[in-house]
């Protein structure tokens, strides 16, 4: 493998705004704290969860440059660089660089919904030009398009390509990919609450997660069960993970429900972007009520309970 210590969990961040909708710098700095806190082996900035389709030029910029300050050589950043066309994504790609990143994370193109030849294309002109190594990220549900076994296997072979985040929620493809290129790279689950435990058994190193930065430590009890062994506690972990995700995706549009964890955590959430509203008054209750179950808030105030 080409960088053996590329594992571990490592948590989607949300991308913190305040009340008039202007980046929260700030924020980021507390939330990027909070989490490297919790225990995690690295950070993923401006993907899907961070709301990366609504932020402009400068802001990235900011995002990136802030995350990497505050990480403070603690952990590693990786960061979202994907872009419709190979010199939009080479353009995020130095942005991401320049401010100390270490790897990009990049998915096939979205909305022009490219054949294979052409997506294996895009990434061939990126891997021929990025200073820095890449994270292949395949989230179709989101692109329109999709990896397939053949092609990631064909990718793997580069030597700028370091590790995949596959979320597609396909176990089957999961597991193949897992399977045909865990000797060449690492192979993270995108989704923990589903696939972490049978991932890492199969051979994955770890996970990329938008829910560890509310599970918090509990999140990293998980994966470090998990690769020791205890499958019992481990079973269990990610049976509660899988609990409050399913409440996330049944409650507004992502990710307000992640946002709105954090308020009530005390973490930095706040607002998103439009079109996507925050979670009316009634979903912040049946938010607040699950975490409190899940012994995620200690109080009505909450206070997070480790």
């Amino acid at each position: 493998m080409k960088e053996p210590g590329f594992r571990g969990v490592w948590p989607a961040l949300t991308t913190p705004f305040r009340d008039d909708l202007s980046l929260d710098v700030d924020g980021i700095r507390r939330l990027v704290d909070a989490v490297i806190g919790d225990g995690v082996h690295g950070l993923v900035v401006n993907g899907c969860t961070g709301e990366s389709w609504s932020l402009g030029t400068e802001e990235r910029a900011t995002l990136f440059r802030v995350s990497v300050e505050a990480a403070r050589e603690r952990v590693r950043v990786v960061a979202g660089c994907s872009a419709q066309t190979a010199a939009d994504t080479l353009a995020k790609v130095k942005q991401a660089a320049d401010a100390g990143c270490a790897v990009a994370m990049i998915s096939p193109p979205w909305y022009v919904m490219p054949g294979p030849d052409e997506i294996l294309d895009h990434y061939r002109k990126i891997l021929a030009a990025t200073p820095l190594p890449v994270l292949l990220y395949n989230i179709p549900r989101r692109t329109g398009v999709g990896f397939t076994v053949e092609m990631v296997d064909r990718l793997a072979d580069h030597p700028r390509v370091i590790g995949i985040k596959e979320s597609s929620k396909d176990w089957g493809l999961l597991s193949s990919v897992i399977r045909r290129t865990r000797d060449r790279i690492s192979v993270f689950a995108g989704y923990a609450s589903f696939f972490g435990l049978a991932a890492l058994c199969e051979g994955a190193v770890g996970y990329v997660d938008s829910g560890t930065p509310v599970f918090g430590a509990k999140s990293v009890a998980f994966y470090h069960a998990a690769t020791v062994g205890d499958l019992e506690k481990a079973r269990a972990l990610q049976a509660d993970m899988e609990r409050m995700l399913a409440v996330y995706f049944g409650l507004g549009t992502f990710p307000a429900s992640i946002k709105a964890a954090l308020d009530l955590l005390g973490r930095p959430g706040g607002p998103t972007r439009d079109p996507i509203r925050p979670l009316d008054p009634a979903q912040r209750e049946t938010l607040r009520l699950t975490m409190q179950a899940a012994g995620l808030l200690e109080t009505r105030s909450g206070a997070f309970a480790r």
